[in-house]
């Protein structure tokens, strides 16, 4: 329950005098003030006529944590730990303008003291939570990272036990990822995340997300570090970096409201970019968690996100059509890509970085030049008949694309199959069939020389690229 002790009150407790004290008491008090207990009842008070979910001024809203803590359009409201670099404070305490509230003098000087010594103590949510640090630091080893071949390529190494609760029935392929180096894949299930190796398709371990459901999975380009995102719709969101050796979950990224649709981790693995229903990409630092750019351009929810090999573009698609390729560094835009009439369900970088992919339920792929931002060619990838209740006349949608390393991509679709294409796009090279359910996700394995595609009734198929021959079956529920 929220306090309703006058703010004054509860400056006093934080403040006792020495005197006050037991002298032979030397473990003092830990000092805890808490978003729900404390400011939360303050800035409802004095700031939620103006920042609230119906009126969120200037895209800032102070009614929850997770709102507070995203920020609003000028960027990040609350540097934890230090007052001085957090807007909030600055404007409440009439440091720097805008101020808050607006034409009305400042808040009263005891409230002004319980949200500085709020953000002083790391801005925790609740007095159980853990306070967000403004000096953490993330060991990802960034001057060795490399986005070629590693000597090792790494593999999972005798992975902890996981006990989850069995499910009834595997859970549709929300997400699906392969190791650019070893003969790894990734599959995404209820509340875990699958490990299988590709050459003898036995699980090699399991990982555990209880932050709910897996709609991304991304390995890093050297394969050492594996991407989750997903969560729980409009409750939350969050983006966890895994060890793929050890399986060690070595940073969370993003607080988010609503369940993260699409995401990525920049070859050097310095930014970690997020997207979903609130339309915006944002860019995290993967090193300390601070969000650096948040970028306002989408008009629908963002669906799928990817950074370019070289690391100089971030290309990202929304549930309109709308795709845009932004400059990461800087967060400027640098191409917007207009072609598309439906939702981007997929995208892939060529790994020269010359070439995008993208896929929509318009039943197209596109491929755009990189260095002009122009389409080089524009293919109906998945024209045939189809058993689904489509409109009459609506060509059945593409809902993944991926790039082999050799250059050649494929896809999958509402038609029911999964089509191999050469470099051009110009002739495809081979249609898998055999589908019971719309197949949602493909990649490629390692070397190549496999395609793996999965469905929504949780069953994945895995061909051999040389021969078009089914070579075995993976499941989300093992």
């Amino acid at each position: 329950m929220i306090s309703r002790l006058p703010a004054l009150a509860i400056l006093a407790c934080l403040v006792v005098p020495a005197i006050a004290q037991d002298k032979s008491d030397t473990a003092k008090p830990k000092e805890v003030v808490t978003y729900k207990d404390h400011v939360s009842p303050i800035l409802r008070k004095h700031c939620g006529n103006c920042h609230n979910p119906d009126k969120a001024t200037s895209d800032f809203n102070v009614m929850t944590y997770q709102t507070l803590m995203a920020g609003g359009s000028s960027g990040e409201a609350i540097a934890a730990g230090s007052p001085d670099s957090s807007r909030l404070y600055k404007a409440v305490a009439h440091i720097e303008e805008p101020f808050m509230p607006p034409k009305a003098p400042k808040i009263p000087e005891a409230d002004l003291a319980v949200i500085k010594k709020w953000i002083e103590l790391g801005a925790p949510e609740t007095s159980v939570s853990a306070a967000k640090n403004a000096t953490r630091k993330v060991d990802l080893d960034l001057a060795s990272v490399s986005t070629g071949k590693p000597d090792v390529p790494p593999m999972p190494e005798n992975l902890p036990e996981v006990s989850l609760p069995p499910t009834k029935r595997p859970h549709p392929v929300t997400a699906l990822a392969a190791s650019p180096w070893a003969p790894l894949v990734a599959v995404a299930g209820h509340e875990r995340v699958l490990l299988y190796n590709t050459d003898d398709l036995k699980l090699i371990g399991v990982l555990p997300f209880p932050e709910r459901i897996p709609h991304v999975l991304k390995f890093s380009r050297d394969g050492k570090r594996l991407l989750a995102a997903g969560g729980r719709g409009a409750d939350v969101g969050k983006a966890v970096l895994f060890d793929v050796t050890s399986g060690k979950r070595i940073t969370e990224i993003g607080d988010e409201t609503d369940s993260v649709l699409a995401a990525d981790i920049s070859p050097n693995q310095k930014w970690v970019a997020l997207g979903g229903p609130n339309k915006l990409v944002k860019i995290f630092s993967t090193e300390t968690g601070e969000l650096k750019h948040k970028i306002k351009k989408h008009t629908d929810w963002v669906t799928s996100i990817e950074f370019s090999p070289n690391g100089e573009m971030l290309a990202s698609g929304d549930r309109n059509g709308g795709v845009y390729v932004w400059e990461p560094e800087t967060g400027s835009i640098l191409f917007t890509l207009g072609d598309h009439k439906e939702m981007i369900t997929d995208m892939s970088w060529r790994a020269d970085s010359q070439m995008l992919a993208t896929a929509s339920e318009d039943g197209r792929v596109i491929l755009w030049y990189a260095e002009d931002g122009f389409p080089t060619r524009s293919m109906n990838a998945h024209t045939g008949p189809t058993p689904t209740p489509l409109p009459r006349g609506k060509i059945p949608g593409v809902l993944s694309v991926n790039y082999s390393r050799s250059g050649d991509f494929a896809t999958v679709g509402r038609d029911l199959t999964a089509r191999l294409w050469n470099n051009s796009g110009a002739n495809q090279a081979a249609k898998f069939e055999g589908f019971t359910d719309i197949p949602s996700r493909v990649v490629f394995t390692h070397d190549g020389n496999r395609l793996i595609a999965g469905d929504f009734t949780g069953k994945l198929q895995v061909w051999s690229v040389k021969d078009k021959s089914l070579v075995g079956e993976l499941t989300t529920n093992p």
